[in-house]
């Protein structure tokens, strides 16, 4: 009998326990996935729901409206009635992905070089300039708002993407030099003497067994660095004047004006801004998991 009463005490334990697990689970899903699946049910809403005051999160009539103008937007003239906005949409989403693309690609090229000898080698001051380098990230954006547009104006470079790739490169780079020179040194030093002694110069080190062995670390690395550009609005909207180079975070914003706002056109653009992000980050998703599971290792 008290065999029987044990066995059931475990086995309730086992249920309660897997209970609170999977409730603690469902929950967490729901507090991430719960706003954006709000967005999407907005997006696709007509207008007047959403200024209802008994709306619902579930459409009573889905509203394709908003999307199909800004995808198809571009294929428009002025005199087609669609909104500036959306005939502007792609082209700024478009350039977003330009700029995100290559400040990714700009920022690891420079940390992974950057990162090496904060990592792998002893010097005088290596702290002060890791810590310098870490700090600049603590000036808030809106105190270099005015510098940089007045720096970039006074040489003409104002309201180009080369210029929001620059900036964005900028203010990312600490975070890039910081996340890579913790990944080099989870590598272990045996490896670069081996290197060492049979000839291998610094240089050459680097490129034949640190870079190749980091590879998943660089690729989280450049994966963080194109979400955080992919969502730059500040520099973005202080920085740039027309469509040429208009990303798709200042065209979002541009639905509202000061005789109305186009709520369910902005919530449409934000839910289409959001697929390029994600999918890169799921085409990528086995070198972020093996990066952050070799760094965990290796640690």
């Amino acid at each position: 009998m008290n065999a029987s009463k044990q066995i059931f005490t475990v086995k309730l334990d086992k249920l309660i326990n897997r209970i609170m697990v999977y409730g603690g689970a469902v929950l967490v899903l729901f507090y991430i996935v719960g706003p954006f699946f709000w967005l999407v049910s907005s997006s696709l809403q007509p207008e007047q729901n959403l200024l209802d005051r008994e709306g619902s999160i579930f459409p009573s009539e889905l509203n394709f409206t908003a999307h199909m103008e800004l995808l198809s937007g571009f294929l428009y003239d002025e005199t087609s009635g669609i909104p500036y906005q959306a005939r502007i949409f792609m082209r700024s989403m478009l350039n977003s992905l330009i700029v995100a693309s290559a400040v990714a690609l700009l920022s690891v090229l420079i940390g992974s070089v950057a990162a090496y000898p904060l990592a792998r080698m002893k010097f005088k001051g290596q702290n002060f300039i890791m810590f310098f380098i870490l700090g600049t990230r603590m000036i808030p954006a809106i105190a270099l708002a005015v510098p940089f547009f007045l720096l970039v104006k006074s040489v003409g470079m104002n309201d180009r993407l080369e210029t929001l790739v620059f900036i964005n490169l900028s203010l990312i780079l600490p975070y890039v030099i910081w996340l890579l020179q913790a990944y080099y040194r989870s590598i272990p030093f045996e490896l670069e003497d081996a290197a060492r002694i049979d000839g291998c110069s610094r240089l050459g080190t680097l490129f034949r067994i640190i870079l190749p062995l980091s590879l998943p670390g660089m690729v989280s690395t450049g994966i963080l660095a194109f979400l955080l550009s992919w969502g730059d609005f500040f520099f973005a909207l202080i920085l740039t004047q027309s469509q040429s180079s208009f990303t798709s975070t200042v065209v979002a914003s541009m639905f509202a004006t000061d005789v109305d706002v186009k709520y369910v056109s902005i919530i449409a653009a934000g839910v289409l801004s959001v697929i390029p992000p994600v999918s890169f980050a799921l085409i990528f998703q086995r070198y972020i998991m093996s990066g952050l599971l070799s760094g965990a290792n290796k640690g």
